[in-house]
């Protein structure tokens, strides 16, 4: 193969040889992009078409047109908060309003109450 490999094109080719792993259709139709390229290795998107299930794949090409496929460790999503309500900002002026001692001496005791909820 001469000029540059087209990775999309090589990858979209050989989708069709793997299924996914959480609902078992054919990836012949997944979408499949590119998220990031040094040098000779790729890091592509694939999203099951029925599934919608994404993962990411580092492909390195050893010759002109033979990849080498790995799955890319993810991190699991952060557990993220809540918004912020208005009655919390509410709850949170009343407990300002209400506290007496320094600001200091708030915080020391919010910080002991999440320890004591850890444990």
């Amino acid at each position: 193969m001469t000029g540059p490999v087209n990775i999309l094109r090589m990858l979209r080719e050989h989708a069709k040889d793997y299924d996914c792993s959480v609902c078992g259709a054919n990836h012949a139709r997944s979408e499949i992009r590119l998220v990031g390229k040094i040098e000779r290795s790729y890091v592509v998107r694939v999203t099951c078409s029925q599934c919608k299930t994404a993962f990411k794949l580092l492909v390195m090409l050893k010759g002109e047109d033979e990849p080498a496929v790995s799955r890319v460790k993810e991190e699991p999503p952060r557990r993220r908060r809540p918004p912020i309500t208005a009655d919390d900002v509410l709850d949170a002026h009343e407990t300002l309003r209400a506290h007496t001692s320094d600001v200091a001496a708030l915080f020391k005791r919010s910080q002991t109450r999440r320890l004591a909820r850890r444990a």
